[in-house]
């Protein structure tokens, strides 16, 4: 499925639009059955039900996931050269707090097996995890370090 952007005329923001959620923009059509089932290549129509709006641009998906991962990182997607671009910002210390707990229980959360009874983990391993997890609980929110995870992921 392909994935749009534009700017919302009345604020400016930059919008992204999915087909999965919006419609595709173009169906396939066949003359027949016969010319389907014989894999011949069909001709795109346009799709009367898509509601992604006639100025929107494709976007590559490994883009907008890019986008997506810098701006949950703390980055502000702006429009440059008319694309929409990932841009580092300083943040306030709220917004630095609230960044950092929001990565730390989600890393919490993906750590939750580790520590439960029917664990294809080890003892001792189990026992690192639960470390770990207790170094993320009592992470310093003003700070910059991370607690490195036992499998020797580290955090940016």
């Amino acid at each position: 499925m392909k994935i749009y952007f534009d700017t919302d005329p009345a604020t400016g923001e930059i919008r992204f639009h999915h087909e999965a959620i919006l419609g595709a923009r173009q169906l396939p059509t066949w003359k027949n059955a016969a010319e389907r089932d014989a894999g011949k290549r069909p001709v795109m129509v346009d799709n009367p039900a898509c509601q992604i709006p006639a100025g929107a641009t494709e976007i590559s998906r490994a883009q907008f996931e890019q986008l997506m991962a810098a701006q949950q990182k703390g980055a502000g997607i702006e429009m440059r050269g008319g694309r929409p671009v990932a841009v580092p910002r300083a943040l306030s210390p709220e917004e630095h707090r609230a960044t950092r707990r929001r990565r730390r229980d989600q890393l919490l959360a993906a750590s939750d097996w580790t520590q439960l009874p029917d664990s294809p983990l080890s003892v001792d391993d189990r026992t690192e995890w639960a470390i770990y997890r207790q170094a993320l609980r009592d992470l310093d929110m003003d700070g910059e370090a991370w607690p490195l995870s036992p499998d020797g992921e580290e955090e940016e």
